[in-house]
């Protein structure tokens, strides 16, 4: 894997992205770990390293103007998972699956992974480690970037323009070897 070096941080941060110091640490922490390059294109997907809620129509918090917070968390969580709303993205990756609905209660999905993994949603670094470790074992449970992107968003569109942006950040960052797919 190519190490994060701190030129590599910099141009992720000048390409827009935020947070880019958190995702060069969760990077090595997610289990599996992922490519810095990998995170950058995830990143740009989803929240441009932003630790905000989605805009997913319908979805609790939609578009609220704060960042994520732990008090906004503990809103989003009982909304969700105890009154069974529609889920919605939540931080840097944007982890949305809260588990299935019955009676009205969601069994809180990779919410209540994360707590059990002792990781806040609301941490940017936290949920880059979680989201990253997703996103690298979709990649080595399915073999390619576009089935590894399908799988962490559920659509093959998905998947191919994560490929597309996968190999954008491994020529912004200089990473040796040809395209990924």
């Amino acid at each position: 894997m190519n190490p994060v070096t701190e030129e590599r941080v910099r141009i992720a941060r000048e390409f827009g992205l935020h947070n880019v110091e958190h995702a060069a640490l969760a990077c090595r922490s997610a289990d599996p770990p992922l490519p810095f390059w990998a995170a950058c294109a995830l990143l740009e997907k989803e929240s441009g390293g932003r630790n905000v809620y989605g805009h997913d129509a319908g979805g609790a918090l939609a578009g609220f103007p704060r960042q994520v917070n732990r008090g906004n968390w503990e809103v989003f969580r009982w909304l969700v998972i105890d009154k069974g709303h529609t889920s919605n993205g939540v931080g840097p990756c944007q982890i949305t699956y809260a588990g299935p609905a019955k009676g009205g209660r969601r069994d809180g999905g990779f919410f209540a992974i994360m707590e059990q993994r002792q990781l806040r949603p609301w941490i940017p670094l936290d949920n880059m480690i979680f989201g990253f470790g997703l996103l690298a074992a979709h990649k080595k449970r399915h073999g390619t970037w576009a089935r590894a992107g399908e799988a962490y968003n559920g659509s093959p569109a998905y998947g191919a323009d994560l490929v597309k942006k996968v190999n954008e950040w491994r020529s912004r960052l200089k990473i040796k070897g040809g395209p990924v797919s």
